[in-house]
């Protein structure tokens, strides 16, 4: 049975499947053959057509993969921005509550949030001495040490977060950008992990930011020890 006659149309038309019709087919038992045409209005060869749908099948794939990879770090991001946010509007023996469940599930994951060492370098005032004469947007990438301190506040959007670490003290900024970071899969997993008032060590390149801030741009971060209580928002400079 031969295809049915393809409508004209002035655009591109679709690919048609004609079917033959109940009447044509003669025998009871016979199957009805589907016939594909091509763009020319012509029948194509199953192996014409087994290429077409495997390659329809791996485009799929490929823009379904894609998409996945673009969402991962919004997902990622939003974790810890708009939850931080969120997580300090409940009520606060339910956060304590959600802490203890989130730490809990840290150790697992084979993560210790209580790991018993970590080298630092300087304390956060030697830190500032140290490093005090960088000028704005300098950095040095040349030189790494490792810090440690309570974060008094988190600001976070997209690849980069911003903490304010304090100790004896004196205040640093934290500067983390996924392009310095370790790797993309650590960077968003501490950023999600670490929270205001978390004790954590810092291993990163100092410098100033291009607004005079003077930071550590880490390569890694570490929980030292986490905090399981909702902390009051620090006034002014206050904080400690």
């Amino acid at each position: 049975v031969g295809p049915r006659t393809r409508p004209k149309d002035s655009s591109s038309s679709p690919i048609i499947m004609s079917i033959p019709e109940e009447d044509e087919i003669k025998n009871e038992g016979e199957t009805a053959e589907i016939v594909v045409l091509d763009e020319n209005g012509e029948p194509m060869s199953k192996n014409a057509l087994k290429k077409k749908m495997k390659a329809e099948k791996a485009a799929q794939a490929k823009a379904e993969k894609e998409a996945a990879k673009k969402a991962a770090p919004t997902r990622a991001a939003s974790s810890n921005t708009g939850g931080e946010e969120e997580e300090e509007t409940i009520d606060p023996s339910k956060y304590k509550e959600n802490r203890e469940a989130a730490i809990e599930q840290l150790g697992k994951d084979g993560i210790d949030p209580y790991p018993h060492k970590f080298h630092v370098d300087h304390r956060i005032p030697e830190f500032c001495e140290i490093f005090e004469s960088l000028a704005e947007g300098e950095r040095r990438d040349d030189t790494q040490v490792s810090i440690a301190g309570r974060i008094q506040s988190v600001r976070g959007q997209g690849k980069l977060y911003f903490y304010d670490l304090r100790g004896d003290g004196a205040k640093v900024q934290v500067m983390s950008d996924l392009k310095t970071y370790a790797s993309e899969e650590a960077f968003y997993e501490i950023h999600r992990i670490i929270k205001r008032g978390d004790i954590i060590g810092v291993i990163g390149h100092p410098g100033r930011s291009k607004k005079g801030e003077l930071s550590i741009f880490p390569t890694s971060i570490q929980l030292l020890s986490p905090c399981l209580h909702m902390l009051p928002h620090a006034k002014g400079n206050n904080a400690g």
